[in-house]
């Protein structure tokens, strides 16, 4: 991973420096929010499923 920047020294740097410039943060930002989607959706099926276990059998 590299700077964003070329110099020797700190000095004349200002601003934020973001490490992840020019990686592959999307990968990353898509696999995380993939397993976001996937949490929702196994807690929701589960949840779904606890409920019923609980209504009442006629």
């Amino acid at each position: 991973m590299e700077a964003p920047f070329d110099a020797t020294s700190w000095d004349g740097i200002t601003g934020a420096i973001y490490a992840g410039y020019g990686s592959v943060e999307g990968l990353w930002l898509f696999a995380c929010l993939a397993m976001v989607v996937i949490a929702i959706v196994f807690g929701w099926r589960h949840e779904e499923h606890a409920y019923k276990a609980t209504e009442k059998k006629d």
